[in-house]
């Protein structure tokens, strides 16, 4: 025991320090963040699943109570893991703490796994643990509540040492690996996935170029493959069915990037800590009430691994270029954060999606934590001093940053009622809006449809997620809207035939189709168009590859296929 303690020391210190910083989750129900969404939308992913639309893309109460595909566009990994968590929970708010956690302690133990390989143990620890105690970590955390970058923020390290993992031993173990590891980033946080999918090629380049091994790089592609094929059901609509929405909404206005650029003095030097948004400071206007500070033992960390970079430069050549190249990623990262940097963001015109240039310090305190245990790499004295020199130093400079502005008293069924329920509907209209909604509702729907003309009384109503139906007993010509938004493959049937769907007359979108006299059965329902259907297609056969991989994996089945396939010739 004592043996295993102490080879483990370094993670072990690490794990315990990280885990303190999840205390405001034990404290009270739930707490506040900038984006209160996380329950509602746990909420509507479980009616997906309880209505067997999987994968889920339209949710039935988002959008002003009319419904939109949500899902269709927002990268959903979280909230199927959290409909796992509440499935054996029963409680949106536990589930919607432990996706929270898990992406934390995931963040610590994939960064610890990933320096390690490069820095050894006690490099590991050091950078696993400045990962955990970065500033913008706790930004994510207790202020933004931004789960799908805390996902993120797990998953780029996750990503690199499967990478690692396969260049050292081509496996088919090792394959899977990184493959599923690199569908993770694209469903968990697709604007994080842009952003590192150059990082990741460059990585696999740096690899190669460590044992110049072509069975890497084709072993590497093939886990490209398998990653875009597991993310295809949601990676192909997103982006193939862009201009179904109004993306306009994300990029104008106050989301316009050219509204949110910092300079040096917010990421080097201010170290004041608030509650409040992201503005654009002018002389004599609204002061930025948010911190986007790197963190001052993170920047001693890594001057240190300029250090390290002159120490192994003779010593291990790779190592050192290693560190050159990510500093000077780190560089540009800064950079693109700065106002000077606005003709990058004109130049690459995806970067607009972003929203905030500030998002790059993802990668910043990524990079940062990874070369700041490089120091330890090399061997000198008083190392173990130093380690426990800067460990002390960033908890006890960062440490009361991981906490929220207010602890609340609530449970789910205040949370799914009431005004409360009301409040997190409204939060949500504008996101991914339907482009056939001229607008968005003033108001939410007060009732499932309209009687526009004509004389009908209608019974049996039922409706899911992605359906409704309902009869009608119609004595006179009569037009009936559905409080529902249209959206391509929405369809409606009167006794078994499609009828026609008006949309175009009314500003809202919303679905309109006529009936004639006489006793009808209705029924409309959101189908998938050819690209959602190929995506599903494409993720299935990829769900197969990877079950039979995982299967060949293992040796005794590899002898199995074997001793058949002899018996067969």
């Amino acid at each position: 025991m004592k043996k295993f303690l102490f080879s483990h020391i370094y993670f072990l210190v690490g794990l315990l320090l990280t885990l303190s910083l999840l205390w405001p989750l034990f404290l009270s129900p739930y707490f506040t963040h900038h984006d209160d969404v996380q329950v509602i939308r746990l909420y509507e992913m479980d009616k997906c699943f309880k209505d067997y639309q999987i994968p889920c893309r339209w949710v039935p109460d988002l959008g002003g109570l009319y419904g939109y595909p949500i899902f269709n566009y927002y990268a959903p990994l979280p909230y199927y893991f959290g409909e796992l968590i509440y499935l054996l929970t029963n409680s949106l708010l536990i589930s919607a703490k432990v996706m929270f956690a898990v992406s934390f302690m995931g963040a610590f133990l994939f960064m610890y796994l990933f320096a390690s390989k490069l820095w050894g143990k006690r490099g590991g620890g050091i950078a696993a643990i400045f990962y955990s105690f970065a500033p913008y970590h706790a930004l994510d955390f207790y202020v933004r509540g931004a789960m799908g970058e805390m996902w993120a923020l797990m998953l780029l390290p996750a990503v690199l040492w499967a990478a690692i993992r396969l260049e050292e031993k081509l496996s088919i173990t090792n394959l899977l690996l990184f493959g599923v590891f690199i569908a993770t980033v694209i469903t968990a946080h697709n604007l994080s996935a842009m952003i590192f999918l150059p990082i990741m090629i460059l990585w696999i380049i740096l690899l190669f170029f460590k044992r110049m091994n072509y069975h890497f790089l084709w072993f590497s592609l093939s886990s490209l493959l398998l990653g875009f094929m597991l993310s295809a059901f949601y990676i192909l609509p997103m982006l193939g069915e862009k201009d179904l929405v109004h993306v306009d909404t994300t990029t104008s206005g106050y989301f316009s990037y050219t509204e949110h650029f910092k300079g040096f003095r917010k990421l080097f030097l201010d170290r004041s800590w608030e509650y409040g948004s992201s503005i654009r400071e002018v002389p004599g206007g609204e002061r930025d009430r948010l911190s986007y500070q790197i963190g001052w033992v993170h920047l001693l960390g890594w001057l240190f691994a300029g250090i390290a970079a002159i120490g192994f430069w003779k010593k291990n050549r790779w190592v050192s270029i290693v560190l050159i190249i990510f500093s000077m990623l780190t560089m540009l990262s800064i950079f693109l954060i700065h106002p000077r940097s606005e003709f990058i963001w004109k130049a690459i015109e995806p970067l607009k999606y972003l929203q905030f240039p500030w998002r790059f310090l993802i990668l910043v305190i990524f990079f940062v934590s990874l070369l700041s245990g490089s120091l330890f790499k090399l061997d000198f004295k008083y190392r173990n001093l130093l380690w426990i020199t800067l460990v002390f130093a960033v908890v006890t400079l960062n440490f009361p940053y991981f906490r929220p502005e207010k602890f609340i008293q609530t449970n789910d069924q205040k949370l799914l009622s009431g005004i409360d329920f009301d409040r997190q509907i409204k939060r949500s209209i504008f996101d991914y809006l339907p482009i056939y909604a001229k607008e968005p509702p003033a108001e939410l729907a007060t009732e499932r449809y309209q009687i526009l003309t004509g004389e009908s009384r209608v019974y049996d109503f039922n409706e899911g997620t992605n359906w409704i139906t309902f009869k009608t007993e119609t004595l006179a010509h009569t037009i009936i809207r559905l409080s529902q938004y249209y959206f391509p493959s929405w369809k409606i049937y009167v006794d078994g035939k499609e009828t026609a769907v008006e949309y175009k007359d009314n500003s809202l979108g919303l679905m309109t189709f006529i009936l004639g006299k006489g006793n009808h059965e209705i029924m409309a329902r959101l189908y998938d168009t050819p690209i959602r259907s190929v995506g599903n297609l494409i993720t299935l056969v990829g769900i197969v590859v990877s079950a039979v991989l995982f299967l060949i994996s293992f040796e005794k089945v590899r002898k199995g296929i074997r001793y058949y396939s002899k018996r067969m010739h």
